[in-house]
This record gives structure tokens, sequence and C-alpha cells, in this order.
């Protein structure tokens, strides 16, 4: 004997629970986002003395986790938009390091520390930067949950 049954598909449901921002799927993923961000701003290196003209700590102060939806679905977007006054995204610089490079002045002025008012010339030639990771090894925090 054959027995037979039917199913029906509550797709509101079906999204509240799986693709809301409010469901149990987004909440957790908004969790598990802070919980990445507060790695990285704990971990993430501080100059003493700040960098690009900011205040020491401005890179990790800007460290944040949102929430958001695309075409795919619900995401987490987590790290920092931390810019030099040019707006270069140096977090990444950081993270991964840089190669020795030249630094020239964008204007008909000398580079210079405006703390200390020693002046450089028009180009310096600098000697790079071994990398600080603070980004990858945030997601650690997952696997120890």
């Amino acid at each position: 004997m054959m027995h037979m049954a039917r199913v029906a598909w509550n797709y509101a449901e079906d999204e509240r629970l799986l693709h809301s921002e409010a469901g149990p799927v987004g909440r957790d993923l908004a969790r598990k986002g802070e919980r990445v961000a507060a790695e990285q701003r704990r971990t993430a290196p501080v100059s003493p003395d700040g960098s690009h003209g900011r205040e020491p700590g401005y890179m990790r102060d800007h460290i944040s986790s949102n929430l958001d939806r695309d075409s795919l679905g619900l995401y987490v977007d987590i790290g920092t938009d931390a810019k030099t006054p040019n707006g270069h995204a140096y977090p990444l610089d950081v993270e991964l390091g840089t190669r020795p490079h030249t630094i020239t002045s964008h204007g008909d002025y000398p580079l210079r520390n405006p703390k200390t008012g020693q002046v450089f010339g028009k180009t310096v030639e600098h000697p790079g930067a071994d990398p600080q990771p603070f980004l990858r090894p945030s997601l650690d925090v997952l696997r120890r949950e």
C-alpha cells in the first residue's frame, strides 16, 4: 500500500528564517561578523605616533562589521575603511607589508614630518614595511567557537 502526503511550503517563513537579516541565520551571521571585527580591533597594530598625520589607533578605530544583502543573499562586510589623507586605503599594506618604494611630493613643496618639522625633500626612498597580519588571522575566532 502506498501512502501519499501533501507538503505545503511556506515561502514567507523560509524567507524569514533563512534570508532575513532579522531571522536566525542573519542574526548569527551578524554576531559572527562582530566577533571577527572585535578580534581585528584587539589585534590591529597601532603606531604610538600615529600614521599619515592621523592619531594613533585611526585604522583600528575604523574597523566595523556590517550585515547586508546582495543578489546572492546575506553577507557580512568586516574590515576597516581607513585611508591616508590622499585617499589611499592602507590597511592591506599593513596586513601584507610593502616593498621598498619612492614617495614623491604631490606639490611644489618638500615632504616633511609635521610633528618634528623635519624636512626630507621632494622625494623619499621608503625602505618598505614588514607585514603585520591582523585581518586574516581574525577569522580564527570563528574556529574557536
